[in-house]
Order: C-alpha cells, then sequence, then structure tokens
C-alpha cells in the first residue's frame, strides 16, 4: 500500500488574519473552494504576491476578498471577467484569477464570459455554482437544475439549465 503524500500545506499563511471568523455562512461550500484553491497555491508554488483576484457581486465573491491574502478587486455585477481582463492587460506579469458565482458569471456577466474564452484571455476562472442566486434570496439561475424548486420558480423550474463547461468549449 502506497504511503499518503505528506503536505506541509497550512491554509492560515493565505488568509488575512482579520477577516477571521469568516463570514460565509455555516454549511455554505465556500469554505471549501477558498481551501481548495489555497491548497492549489501552494501545491503550485505560486507567491500570493503574484496574484490578483476578481470577484463580482454575490455569495462567492467572499471567497476571494475579505479572505484571502493578495490582491483583490470586487467588481460590479456580472463584471467580474471585463475587470479581470483589464487587470491582466495592464499587469501582464500577474496571475489573474476570478472567482464568482454561476449567477455573476454565467447569467449577468454570461456575455464577458464567452468572449473571454472566444479571446483566450490568459486568466483563470473558477465558477462557483450553487444552481441560483443565493445572495438575493433564491432566484432561478442559468444553471438552476430542470424542475427545481425556487423562489421564482414554485411550480418548478421548466428551463434546462446551461451547461457552463460545453458553452465555453463552443466558444
Amino acid at each position: 500500500m502506497e504511503k499518503p503524500i505528506q503536505s506541509k500545506y497550512d491554509m492560515i499563511n493565505y488568509l488575512r488574519k482579520e477577516a477571521l471568523p469568516s463570514p460565509l455562512c455555516p454549511g455554505c461550500g465556500g469554505g471549501t473552494v477558498l481551501n481548495a484553491f489555497a491548497n492549489a497555491v501552494d501545491q503550485l508554488g505560486i507567491d500570493p504576491k503574484d496574484l490578483v483576484l476578481v470577484s463580482g457581486i454575490g455569495c462567492s465573491a467572499w471567497i476571494a476578498s475579505p479572505h484571502f491574502l493578495a490582491d483583490t478587486l470586487h467588481t460590479t455585477h456580472g463584471r467580474a471577467i471585463a475587470y479581470a481582463t483589464g487587470v491582466k492587460v495592464g499587469l501582464p506579469d500577474k496571475k489573474v484569477v476570478v472567482i464568482s458565482g454561476d449567477g455573476d458569471l454565467a447569467g449577468i456577466g454570461g456575455n464577458h464570459l464567452l468572449h473571454a474564452a472566444r479571446r483566450n484571455i490568459d486568466i483563470t476562472v473558477i465558477l462557483v455554482n450553487n444552481f441560483i442566486y443565493g445572495m438575493t434570496g433564491g432566484q432561478v439561475a442559468p444553471t438552476t437544475p430542470f424542475g427545481a424548486f425556487t423562489t421564482t420558480t414554485p411550480y418548478r423550474n421548466v428551463e434546462h439549465p446551461l451547461q457552463i463547461s460545453e458553452v465555453i468549449a463552443a466558444a
């Protein structure tokens, strides 16, 4: 049997201490995303000083800021990728990462997501999919599963969700 890999990763090395305790809701997957992202940064040997994290509006915006110990930029709803593109053009040596939700990136900012993919902009996009607009009350989003109940689809969602990976691949 193989021995498990021993990691020296310590999430606290990547967090702003003043942001603790976390403003994320109990049971929210945002903490898991934050931990996975910090672990990836650690494993890849990326210096947080070389990162710029961009987020839109919504629950997932709390993942990048106030938590992560890097330059962070909150933007207007649906415009995280547009801002990230500007950051990458202005600071080409930085690693630019967008962390935002499905409503922000696939809904309100879907056009920016498509065009960034089409242009092959050198940014990383982490789309946190909770299948609804969570912060504003649980309304149906472009990723809400067919047949799901939301506050705006009390008789079930009658539309099929966007398959974001397929949409991006087609761009």
